[in-house]
C-alpha cells in the first residue's frame, strides 16, 4: 500500500513538473529596445527569412535565418515563464 502511495506521488509530482515546463516559452529582448523597435527588427527578420512576403506575413519563416538576423541585431532570446518581464516580446517561433 505504502508503495503505490509513493509511485502515486511521484507520477502527480511528474505530472506538476511537465506542466509548469509548459508555462516558459521563448521571448527575444534587448537592452534599452522599445516595442516598436522590436517589431521593425521582427518583421525585416521575417522577410529575410521567408520564400516570399506572404510567407513572412504569416510567419512562415526559415527559423535558423530568422534568429539569426535577430541575433545580429543584437537581440537576445530566452526562455521566460508568463509573464514574461517587461521588454521580451515573441517573433515567430
Amino acid at each position: 500500500m505504502a508503495a503505490s502511495r509513493f509511485a502515486l506521488a511521484w507520477v502527480v509530482a511528474a505530472v506538476l513538473a511537465v506542466a509548469m515546463a509548459g508555462c516558459a516559452r521563448y521571448y527575444w529582448s534587448k537592452s534599452g529596445a522599445t516595442t516598436e523597435q522590436f517589431d521593425r527588427d521582427n518583421t525585416e527578420c521575417a522577410r529575410e527569412a521567408s520564400a516570399n512576403p506572404t510567407e513572412a506575413a504569416h510567419g512562415m519563416v526559415n527559423e535558423k535565418l530568422y534568429r539569426a538576423c535577430l541575433e545580429a541585431r543584437n537581440w537576445v532570446r530566452k526562455k521566460e515563464f508568463d509573464p514574461p518581464p517587461a521588454g521580451s516580446y515573441r517573433g515567430f517561433e
